[in-house]
């Protein structure tokens, strides 16, 4: 009898040891698998940081490049912002980019940083093929990958006037991978 009693305290007390134990996990662990900062998340609903040079992102997973050329991206769990390319233009001119943003579940949008900070969303959610003309104005314009726990794809190509430069990345990347 004595025994019965024993052994349902010590199954009590191991139950709630377990219980314990996996809350302690999960607080200390995080319960995303994505090395994502509060700063990351933040990213996406403000024009403000996403003009910042430099850049702040990380992906569960990503298969593709970025090149002066264009860009093939497919991406899981992506959060911040990715500078794509950065178009000096030596007076205005304009840009012809061929986009296919493919977003399947969280939100992603492809925005153009004028020369004066101001940020022009080129895309968002599902664009299929698009041929988009971007006025670049005299200076250094930014085109960024901005997301927030976003799954899906990027499929562009660059077509840029003569006095034009186009780079691939930033220089200042600051990235989790």
């Amino acid at each position: 009898m004595i025994r019965r009693k024993w052994r349902k305290r010590a199954k009590k007390k191991t139950v709630w040891l377990g219980l314990v134990g996996m809350v302690l996990l999960i607080a200390l662990t995080g319960c995303s698998t994505v090395r994502e900062t509060m700063s990351q998340l933040r990213i996406y609903g403000s024009n403000e940081l996403i003009a910042e040079s430099g850049d702040s992102y990380s992906y569960k997973s990503r298969e593709g490049t970025a090149d002066a050329a264009g860009a093939a991206l497919d991406f899981r769990q992506f959060t911040g912002k990715h500078t794509l390319w950065t178009v000096t233009a030596e007076e205005d001119a304009q840009l012809n980019l061929e986009l296919d943003l493919g977003v399947v579940n969280g939100k992603c949008k492809v925005v153009h940083i004028l020369p004066n900070g101001e940020v022009v969303k080129l895309a968002d959610k599902r664009l299929t093929g698009e041929s988009l003309k971007i006025d670049l104005p005299q200076g250094k314009n930014v085109i960024k990958l901005v997301g927030k726990k976003a799954y899906g794809s990027l499929k562009a190509e660059l077509n840029p006037a003569e006095t034009a430069t186009i780079q691939a990345g930033d220089n200042a990347d600051t990235a989790v991978d």
